[in-house]
């Protein structure tokens, strides 16, 4: 346990200053909320910057994965061969990315908190259909993130495989593959054996002017999700382990 904390130190120091640059930027944010506020004098525009950066927050996880993966590059052997298993060093940076987007998220929701609770006089009913639905999006970020890391540290390690075998040429059978792999995702969340496998536990929302249209979640799609993300973090380290280090 202690060898894995400071492999999560290393990896936050290696993500520690784009992280404080993340939280200033959820600030300018804020000021930028009340620029166009008092700009246009329409209370309603505080919502879209806080919107526009809490959805942004979706590539936070698999950004801060691709950095720290990359500023391995001038050790890679030595990380490589690190005595942890490949799992460890991977979830180690994906830890560290999910614990920075937590704080950064609730970090931009506390500053919209603050500048929009003074003017909820304005914007009512507004304001408690948008809370809710920020509170809807949050987890949901924080779910999308976290699975896209994966794919990133998927493609990551497919290229140190491939580019041992065929060069340069192995960031074309990556976008090959990514294409293709999307092409079948699509096709397979749109048949009936996807709905008829995922669609229990479901769960309906209603958020009122903000969202008049109701929204319908499953249980199933959450769990279909988990397993994909799960496989597919595996097939990684055992990537990284039997293909990559070798």
């Amino acid at each position: 346990m202690r060898q894995w904390s400071a492999l999560f130190m290393k990896d936050f120091k290696l993500t520690r200053v784009v992280f404080f640059m993340g939280l200033v930027m959820n600030g300018l944010v804020a000021l930028l909320t009340l620029t166009l506020e008092g700009a246009a004098n329409d209370s309603l525009l505080l919502f879209v910057p806080f919107a526009i950066a809490a959805g942004i927050h979706v590539a936070y996880v698999p950004g801060m994965v691709l950095i720290s993966l990359k500023s391995e590059g001038s050790y890679m052997s030595v990380w490589l061969h690190n005595p942890q298993a490949a799992f460890k060093l991977l979830l180690s940076k994906m830890v560290n990315g999910l614990i920075m987007l937590v704080v950064s998220l609730a970090w931009l929701y506390a500053l919209a908190r603050l500048v929009i609770t003074p003017r909820l006089s304005l914007i009512e009913p507004s304001w408690t259909d948008a809370w809710s639905v920020g509170w809807f999006i949050f987890p949901h970020i924080i779910w999308i993130s976290a699975g896209l890391s994966v794919l990133v540290m998927f493609l990551w390690a497919l290229h140190q495989y491939l580019k041992l075998r065929i060069g340069r040429w192995s960031w074309a059978v990556i976008a090959g593959i990514l294409i293709l792999s999307g092409w079948i995702y699509a096709l397979l969340t749109t048949s009936k054996l996807y709905g008829f496998v995922t669609e229990w536990g479901g769960m309906t929302y209603k958020f009122g002017v903000i969202l008049p249209d109701t929204l319908q979640t499953y249980t199933g799609g959450y769990v279909f999700d988990f397993i994909m993300i799960v496989g597919l973090f595996i097939l990684t380290a055992w990537l990284v382990d039997n293909k990559v280090e070798g």
